[in-house]
């Protein structure tokens, strides 16, 4: 790998652009904070974006800009890059190479001279963390430890489980297949037992960080996603692009412009604390400029599933220990379908999911979503999967409606 990391928060400029095309943006960008472009002639560079998600729904902030890529692969081929390479690891149920094509990444990866890969079929590779928070190792595709450079273009998101995605976040793309499933699946360990009261998705990503390291982080924010994000929340018309040579102060600068605090997401404080920075209180602190960054503040709303639930009263939400994957189904079902059982009265429908429910709420009646409640199995209505889709949820309801109009009337006398 390329030895190109800046560590200091303060060495390395975060350059800033805003309402100007993508392309250029990103190209100019890359420029201001390469002191020496010849740095990268003849290195192989592997771009990273977000694009792990279908439908690809373009300008939604659901997956970066293909012509912010554009502008980054521009950049790194006029730079004298003797290969790049643009890829991403999928979520679960989606093809990596189809989400590249459907967002316009792969056609435009190609038209610049970059080769598109879709880094689930990598070989997979396991690489120990030293001094662990959740996982002792990480498993990831050989493509990321077969290039000179790694460049993280993710673009800026509000998340239900991580707060905020933004560079660190975006890394994970890069596990091997279930692996990426396996970061939502920890269980606690007692020798862990010191980070505990983090979550172990939030601690994971600081241990992938502490192994893997973006060089270089754009942050793509032509049209971020706000509210339910990863895939679930509303676009967030931005037109700014930012970039760094350092991960943690590309991080903060995308986290004051979103109006975060990086006190309040786990993932980036833990990952300083893994690799020994001290992140500072004031984001003027950093090596950028004070009055763009100022002005390029826009707060996006938080991931609170909770404002999804509470407009469908008719329905009773119980999460255990989730994953996003369970939350983002039910949330995308109650926002796509919810209006359409509003007739059932105020709780009478119960869906449940995540680790350590409480069996005394769970009836014959709660639904049970996902392979985490499979203990519970006897108790409710289990939907097998990780996760199950919206139609078993509207498939089971269906089914306890259809019991409830066939049961016979109560006799006389036995009403309540």
């Amino acid at each position: 790998m390329f030895e190109g990391i800046v560590e200091s928060l303060t060495e390395s400029r975060v350059a800033l652009r805003r309402h100007r095309s993508p392309v250029d943006m990103a190209y100019e960008a890359l420029e201001e904070i390469s002191p020496d472009p010849e740095i990268y002639r003849g290195r192989v560079v592997l771009v990273k974006p977000n694009a792990g998600f279908m439908p690809a729904r373009l300008r939604t902030g659901l997956v970066t800009d293909a012509e912010t890529v554009r502008g980054v692969v521009r950049f790194f081929r006029g730079a004298g890059a003797a290969r790049v390479l643009v890829g991403d690891g999928a979520v679960a149920g989606v093809d990596a190479a189809a989400a590249l094509e459907a967002a316009g990444i792969a056609g435009a990866a190609r038209e610049e001279g970059a080769v598109p890969v879709n880094l689930d079929e990598g070989r997979p590779v396991k690489i120990a963390v030293p001094e662990p928070m959740a996982v002792d190792h990480v498993v990831v595709s050989s493509f990321v430890l077969e290039v000179d450079l790694l460049v993280s273009v993710p673009v800026m998101k509000s998340h239900m489980n991580a707060v905020a995605s933004l560079g660190i976040k975006n890394l994970k793309g890069c596990l091997h297949r279930r692996e990426k499933q396996r970061f939502h699946h920890l269980a606690e360990e007692e020798r862990f037992k010191c980070w505990h009261r983090w979550k172990t998705l939030e601690r994971a990503i600081a241990d992938l960080y502490g192994v893997l390291k973006p060089h270089i982080t754009v942050l793509d924010g032509i049209v971020g996603m706000e509210g339910l994000g990863p895939s679930m929340g509303d676009p967030k018309p931005l037109g700014i692009i930012a970039a760094s040579r350092s991960p943690l102060a590309a991080e903060l600068v995308g986290l004051h412009i979103m109006g975060l605090h990086w006190k309040e997401v786990p993932h980036v404080f833990l990952a300083a604390e893994k690799t020994g920075v001290r992140l500072p209180d004031e984001v003027a602190r950093l090596h950028v400029d004070a009055a763009s960054l100022r002005s390029f503040r826009n707060p996006f709303a938080r991931a609170v599933a909770g404002d999804v639930a509470s407009l469908f009263p008719h329905f009773e939400i119980i999460e255990g220990d989730a994953c996003s994957a369970c939350c983002a189904t039910v949330m995308a079902f109650l926002k796509q379908s919810g209006d359409r059982y509003a007739g059932h009265g105020p709780g009478r429908i119960r869906i449940a999911f995540g680790r350590n429910l409480d069996p005394e709420v769970i009836d014959g009646r709660t639904i049970l979503l996902g392979n985490c409640t499979a203990d519970f199995r006897a108790r409710g209505r289990f939907l097998v999967g990780c996760p199950p889709v919206g139609s078993d949820i509207a498939r089971e309801i269906s089914a306890i409606d259809w019991e409830k109009r066939c049961a016979p009337e109560p006799a006389k006398g036995e009403e309540g």
